[in-house]
């Protein structure tokens, strides 16, 4: 298996975590009436936190916000750096205050992971050690956001047993399709299940081997998140983490 650059890293992340912004930005665009001032999410409920961030946060200048996070998120995928990625940091930021810290969970997060690295890799392009600490970062939270999870879920009775399993199938707002829930109809099965949630997560330290059983279990990374975003509608985990999976396989190239 060749061994990855790191311009090729680069560029990899840059158009995967533009894909995941577009994606994101472009699902609160269509819904955006819900954060108008008559809407759920309307500004009136946070301004008493936040006066400060009014002028920005508000529903017309919010909508404008958005329209310029998506205009940069193209504007990387076309391959254009400079202050792109650090734009897209703040406005991706911006977005996660207006909503008190994510609309989606830790895909969120892991997108501030990305253009945290891609932003200090882009203004800092001719230090090669500065880029390479970038992309190093951005691996080392990929590698832990498993195998942290991995951990926590191990060390828990309601993983191991299947139980808190049961609760994902049973929460309302996740919808989880009907043939998932027959499926996983029983103890047993719940908890060989959990199991192999467990052990994938655990299994995280494999990824640093050497290239190829990094590019194996990105794979099985790439199943986990498509499974996740058919049973529990995490539709934004799969580009997220996508996005950070070519640091991983660059790290796993300098440990072989």
């Amino acid at each position: 298996m060749t061994a990855p650059t790191l311009a090729g890293t680069l560029r990899w992340m840059e158009i995967l975590v533009a894909l995941a912004v577009v994606q994101s930005t472009l699902e609160l665009l269509v819904v955006r009436r819900a954060f108008a001032d008559d809407g759920t999410w309307r500004w009136a409920s946070l301004s008493r936190e936040m006066p400060l961030l009014a002028p920005l946060l508000r529903y017309r200048p919010f909508v404008a916000l958005l329209i310029m996070r998506l205009i940069a998120a193209l504007l990387l995928l076309a391959g254009m750096r400079g202050a792109v990625a650090p734009i897209l940091w703040i406005t991706s930021l911006l977005v996660n205050v207006r909503f008190r810290g994510t609309t989606n969970g830790g895909s969120d997060m892991m997108v501030m992971v990305v253009l945290a690295g891609l932003a200090v890799a882009h203004l800092f392009p001719d230090s090669i050690l500065v880029v390479h600490a970038a992309v190093l970062y951005v691996a080392a939270q990929t590698f832990m956001s498993y195998f942290i999870a991995g951990i926590a879920k191990l060390g828990s009775a309601a993983w191991r047993d299947g139980s808190a399993m049961a609760a994902f199938l049973r929460t309302p707002h996740f919808a989880v399709p009907a043939r998932l829930v027959a499926l996983l109809d029983s103890a047993p099965r719940r908890r060989t299940a959990s199991c192999g949630v467990i052990g994938f997560e655990c299994a995280a330290p494999l990824a640093l081997l050497q290239p190829l059983a990094c590019a194996t279990y990105t794979l099985v990374a790439f199943a986990f998140h498509v499974g996740n975003a058919w049973a529990f509608g995490l539709n934004r985990f799969v580009l997220a983490w996508g996005a950070a999976w070519p640091a991983l396989l660059y790290a796993s190239s300098l440990m072989a």
